[in-house]
């Protein structure tokens, strides 16, 4: 009994010491409870670790007041994700997710155990809040970018959740999607599906400028949608009608393409959400076949996992990705009603 209350002790002095430096780190499933891929005998890249539904299910608590109203109204107001489109973490225990169906931003934090929402446009006229939130990034600050595809703009809330300012006010965006942010340059990267091309606002300058046009040549777009940047400053985005992933560098150059149409491993049918880890492997979502095809930079197929449905491990028409610094990978699962968290063993 000694010995087992030593070890337990010691292991909550490692979970300690790696969350003040490393930040937050999850429970990983253990034994039988440990799904990963590729499957054994091969020694396992990707590890199944959690799945997030609701406040529940990071530990948030009820209040006294709100288990009162349950047991007067007989209701279940608890909140839960229903349309989750686009997902990031601040890899310090907190998510964000992008939800079309409540037309709003749920922020779980798994450290503190807490929940909240982010939706209301003070400053904006009526209805205002969000009414499609869709692509989402984070700054060095934890200011929150939140693009909406109906607004046609991309707004920004402090730390707080109040906004505090909005790009694209002289309408230059036909359906701003996918955000991504280049916190060493200062650079948010905005995907424009209906106009084609791919805008670059400068955090430090406030210029807006852009990149491509629709075609099916190099550095031309069919539907631009998901958009990720590597700690380089090379830019991914999914071509979706292109079906295909271009590669640029900081300053929007071409620099390679990878996958085509089919629908076999190696190709896409439905590519989505898009991110990259610290060794430079490239994340990319294809929604038709419910699976995350992992490539190198010059597109050979190194896995794929996840499995279609609503099991577990399942995914349901998956839309945004994101690979932060600790290699987890959140996903946007949007009809399994839910985020599913992943992890890169190394």
């Amino acid at each position: 009994m000694k010995k087992k209350l030593q070890g337990t002790f010691l292991l909550c002095i490692i979970c300690l010491v790696n969350l003040l430096l490393f930040g937050f780190t999850f429970p990983e499933p253990s034994g039988k409870e440990r799904v990963v891929w590729p499957l054994p005998p091969d020694s396992p890249k990707i590890a199944y670790i959690m799945s997030i539904e609701s406040p529940k299910d990071i530990g948030v608590k009820k209040s006294i007041f709100r288990r009162f109203i349950e047991v007067f109204t007989g209701t279940e107001p608890e909140p839960r994700i229903l349309r989750p489109t686009a997902v990031i973490s601040d890899g310090n225990g907190t998510v964000y997710v992008t939800d079309t169906g409540l037309q709003v931003i749920h922020v779980f934090d798994l450290k503190k155990k807490k929940y909240r929402q982010v939706f209301k446009l003070i400053s904006e006229p009526q209805p205002g809040r969000l009414l499609s939130p869709a692509g989402i990034a984070l700054d060095k600050e934890n200011n929150l970018y939140v693009s909406d595809s109906v607004l046609k703009k991309v707004f920004v809330f402090d730390n707080s959740g109040k906004l505090v300012s909005s790009i694209g006010s002289n309408g230059e965006f036909g359906r701003p999607a996918g955000l991504a942010l280049d916190s060493s340059r200062e650079k948010l990267y905005i995907t424009d599906a209906i106009n084609h091309q791919i805008w670059v606002y400068d955090l430090k300058e406030k210029g807006l400028s852009s990149f491509g046009k629709r075609g099916k040549e190099q550095g031309e777009f069919n539907f631009p949608t998901h958009i990720a940047v590597d700690s380089k400053g090379d830019i991914y985005i999914t071509d979706a009608l292109n079906f295909r992933i271009q590669i640029f560098n900081p300053e929007g150059k071409f620099n390679n393409t990878i996958g085509t149409l089919g629908n076999t491993l190696g190709t896409f049918s439905k590519p989505k959400g898009i991110g990259v880890d610290r060794e430079e492997h490239i994340y990319v979502v294809d929604n038709l076949y419910d699976t995350i095809q992992i490539f190198n930079r010059t597109g050979e197929l190194l896995l794929n996992f996840g499995t279609h449905g609503g099991g577990r491990e399942g995914l349901w028409l998956p839309n945004g990705l994101y690979v932060d610094k600790d290699g987890y990978i959140y996903i946007a699962d949007t009809y399994n009603e839910r985020v599913q968290v992943f992890k890169y063993l190394h």
